[in-house]
């Protein structure tokens, strides 16, 4: 009689999705943006996911290192929409097509975009120089484009950082003001809105007026060939 020699099956551990991975980084943005850091939680994650809470282990270091990197996510895909526009003999239509691309990201992702400028990870980030420089080179972005302007004589500014912040906080205004809908319920057009704040903001730094309009009109065809309005 042969002696039977049981081993015991070790299961085999999971190996990490890039699709799954995505998927969770998706639906705790999802989370943060509606319901803050309170109503995140490892089971809520696999069940949007349709998993198990290891789900969650598989891909990340525990759920801070998910949360880090919703916040890397968004810069990434932010940096890549602002590097977008060409870079022509027309730097105010250049611009102008990055400030489309600006919008065009927050709409399409909503719920990473108010992660990336709301407060939810704010205490998670503060202190962790990569991920300060990765969004920092985002607004260096906009800050080329502001000299590009300058150097072909289209805009006077002295101050090109602080002309930065001006832009910066006009345009995101106008696109918090968008994502809840405010235009939708009112019946007006956002696209209207977001024009007339490009066309206020470069002649306001000293762009001719008609000048300025034929830039608008090279800038808004390059943005519905690229399918942003």
């Amino acid at each position: 009689m042969h002696n039977t020699v049981m081993y015991r099956r070790q299961a085999m551990p999971r190996l990490a999705d890039p699709a799954v991975r995505t998927q969770l980084v998706e639906a705790a943005a999802r989370r943060l943006a509606e319901h803050g850091r309170d109503g995140l939680t490892v089971r809520s994650l696999a069940g949007d996911v349709g998993a198990s809470t290891q789900v969650v282990y598989t891909h990340f270091d525990g759920l801070d290192d998910l949360l880090a990197e919703v916040w890397r996510e968004g810069y990434r895909r932010f940096a890549v929409a602002l590097d977008a526009p060409a870079i022509t003999d027309d730097p105010v239509a250049d611009f102008i097509e990055q400030g489309w691309r600006y919008r065009h990201f927050a709409r399409t992702n909503p719920h990473l975009y108010r992660v990336m400028f709301g407060e939810g990870l704010l205490r998670i980030r503060h202190g962790h120089a990569e991920d300060a420089d990765a969004a920092a080179a985002t607004f260096v972005q906009l800050l080329v484009r502001i000299e590009r302007c300058v150097a072909a004589g289209r805009w006077a500014v002295d101050d090109v950082w602080t002309t930065g912040d001006v832009i910066w906080a006009m345009v995101h205004g106008l696109v918090l003001i968008e994502l809840p809908g405010y235009y939708e319920f009112l019946g007006r057009s956002p696209l209207a809105s977001y024009e007339a704040a490009l066309r206020v903001l470069a002649v306001g730094l000293g762009d001719d007026p008609k000048r300025f309009e034929a830039s608008l009109a090279t800038g808004r065809k390059r943005a519905k060939k690229a399918q942003l309005l």
